[in-house]
């Protein structure tokens, strides 16, 4: 299957740039219209997802049986081609231009999901609260001191290990660790 636009920007920015990220991305599904990203070290229930055609970039938290909990982050852009060929992003109030289509993808979906990754601490653990079949739910990156002022149904670890095996062998070891966090 022929890659699209955003698939092919992504490649050629991450041969470039993928030593600056402390938590490597992987590619675990390509579709016609964009692509799904994890990262090596973190819990395999974050996920990137790109949208080519809405010009969604957002970060996702799934439970264990891969149930939507909560956008925790989002880099989405609205395209626009100027008059004089320049491109910037619809939505932003500061109006900045890029001289190329492949330049505004990575200034404003590229660049800002590394610093988002690379920001990420094992002090962070992800707190699941409600459940998706009520009417409020959602997730929160929290601190291990802030965990226990919360009503959560379930958290785990942001952070799994630089190595990415941690999370699979907690997995295999009977189902994501559940309960609050110790120290």
């Amino acid at each position: 299957m022929p890659k699209n636009f955003v698939r092919r920007t992504y490649d050629a920015w991450i041969r470039e740039h993928a030593r600056r990220f402390r938590y490597p991305p992987w590619i675990v599904e390509s579709r016609k219209n964009g692509f799904e990203l994890r990262f090596v070290g973190l819990a395999p229930q974050l996920s990137f997802q790109i949208r080519q055609r809405s010009g969604t970039a957002e970060l996702m938290i799934h439970d264990e049986r891969g149930v939507y909990w909560d956008i925790v982050g989002d880099f989405d852009l609205g395209e626009v081609r100027t008059p004089d060929g320049l491109y910037r992003c619809e939505w932003c109030q500061d109006g900045a231009c890029y001289p190329s289509r492949a330049a505004l993808w990575e200034a404003h979906v590229f660049e800002p999901l590394l610093d988002w990754v690379n920001q990420r601490t094992s002090d962070q653990w992800v707190c699941l609260y409600g459940t998706p079949y009520q009417d409020i739910w959602g997730t929160r990156i929290l601190s291990c001191d802030a965990i226990t002022e919360r009503n959560c149904v379930d958290t785990f670890p942001l952070v799994t290990g630089i190595d990415g095996d941690q999370g699979q062998n907690e997995r295999s070891a009977g189902g994501l660790r559940r309960g609050w966090p110790t120290r």
